[in-house]
């Protein structure tokens, strides 16, 4: 759980630094939606993966893919917006690692890992899709 309260301060601070009112509801929602399109994006290549990989099938239409999609990214959305807006989960996680983002030496090397694991799944659906295609 510490490395994903991790990733999800080095959006947070990220979202804050690029904003003039660093602790604003517009900042929070906004580190909230990324790591929320994150994990919706893990969940739909592992979902992807056991269809194709285990199951050998797909979904029999594109609406119903895309309702599917919608509904985990809404799912995920509605969860943390609960954990990290309402209960205020992120101002603990952001009070627990500030002290330690200030000495870390590696500042712009933890964005950038944390920004290819956010994206991974997506290059690798696109990936997949690319090699599968006929």
């Amino acid at each position: 759980m510490k490395k994903i309260e991790y990733v999800y301060f080095t959006i947070y601070h990220h979202c804050a630094r690029r904003s003039y009112f660093p602790d604003s509801l517009e900042v929070r929602l906004k580190a909230m939606y990324l790591l929320a399109l994150s994990a919706g994006g893990w969940i739909l290549f592992l979902q992807l993966m056991y269809l194709r990989f285990i199951k050998n099938v797909w979904f029999s239409s594109h609406p119903l893919a895309m309702f599917y999609a919608l509904a985990v990214y809404t799912s995920i959305t509605v969860l943390f917006y609960r954990i990290f807006i309402v209960n205020e989960h992120d101002q603990k996680i952001f009070s627990k690692f500030e002290s330690a983002w200030n000495n870390n030496p590696n500042k712009k090397r933890d964005l950038l890992i944390v920004s290819f694991i956010a994206a991974l799944p997506y290059l690798a659906m696109m990936g997949l899709k690319l090699m599968m295609a006929k």
